[in-house]
């Protein structure tokens, strides 16, 4: 048995070495073949020209000549900036560059206003904004040529002083006598409802002065001189339209009195109000007086004159004297 099987083992090896022969016959031919295919054609014949050092020489120049500086363009006879984006805003479907100025985003104020102090432009309010907060909007700080950001840079303080009003203290005077002791008649501020009497003795030293002061030398009033004078008057027949020259010692005006003529001296007071003022409260400065503003104690100012729409003070100088040059007008508002 064992035998046999040996004898069939040799069989199938002389059969697989057959196959092998003739697979092997097969294959060879068609290897040379794929060998030829593999095979690169000949490189042709390239010639290549010597380079010239007058070559070499001119390529350096250019790699080593200095770069052209780079120039912005000109719109609106303004430079555009090359090293930041140019700033556009739409507004109400137009487009407006805030690099150029012959288009306001915000008017009055400039581009530039807005762009330099980097305001809130996008908003249609930035003009009533007070970003440093020293009681001065971007519109007023605008108009000053102040700095928005800076609360030591505002416009001056007097702006935010308004005047509300002139309060009048009438103080009437009349001549009612054309013979000595001439008699005077007087209605204080104080006292509006009752007239006082005064006869101005011009041959007394002492009767000279007359006016509601208690002390002699505090009178307000100091005859001068006296002069009779009558008109024809088609109901009397004649008027008397006699004057009397006196002095008025708070004004040092010489006043003339016309007989039966009253006067009005009014007194005023000047109402105003104080915008950066905390308490929001209207204060009264009589005419000739000095004040403080709020919150700005190192200025004392002077009330000069008051009028029926405005008010004209003066700050103070160094020596306690009021400089014209510096007066300021402040009107009604």
């Amino acid at each position: 048995m064992q035998k046999r099987d040996n004898y069939y083992e040799r069989i199938i090896l002389i059969v697989a070495a057959l196959a092998a022969i003739i697979v092997s016959g097969l294959l060879i031919p068609k290897a040379s073949g794929f060998r030829k295919d593999l095979e690169m054609p000949a490189a042709p014949d390239i010639s290549v020209e010597p380079i010239s050092m007058e070559s070499i020489e001119a390529a350096n120049k250019v790699l080593v000549a200095q770069p052209k500086p780079w120039i912005a363009p000109i719109r609106n006879n303004k430079p555009v900036p090359l090293n930041k984006s140019v700033l556009l805003v739409l507004k109400d479907d137009q487009m407006y560059d805030l690099f150029l100025e012959d288009k306001l985003l915000r008017p009055p104020m400039s581009n530039l206003f807005l762009r330099k102090y980097e305001l809130d432009y996008l908003y249609p309010n930035v003009g009533d904004m007070d970003p440093d907060s020293d009681g001065f909007n971007n519109l007023e700080e605008f108009q000053a040529g102040t700095n928005p950001k800076d609360p030591l840079s505002h416009p001056p303080v007097t702006s935010k002083l308004v005047f509300l009003e002139r309060i009048s203290h009438p103080y009437i005077i009349v001549l009612k006598s054309s013979s000595a002791p001439y008699n005077v008649q007087i209605t204080p501020p104080e006292e509006p409802k009752h007239r006082h009497g005064y006869f101005v003795d011009p041959a007394n030293a002492d009767g000279r002065h007359f006016g509601p002061e208690k002390n002699v030398a505090d009178k307000r009033f100091e005859f001068v001189s006296f002069e009779a004078r009558k008109i024809p008057d088609p109901r009397l027949g004649e008027k008397d339209v006699s004057e009397m020259k006196v002095k008025d010692h708070k004004t040092n005006a010489v006043l003339t009195l016309v007989m039966n003529v009253e006067q009005d001296l009014a007194e005023y007071d000047a109402k105003f109000e104080f915008k950066l003022d905390p308490s929001g409260k209207p204060f009264v400065q009589p005419n000739g007086s000095t004040f403080h503003l709020p919150k700005f104690p190192d200025t004392t100012y002077k009330v000069i004159d008051i009028q029926e729409d405005s008010a004209v003070i003066s700050p103070l100088l160094d020596n306690g004297q009021t400089d014209k040059k510096n007066d300021l007008v402040i009107k009604k508002g």
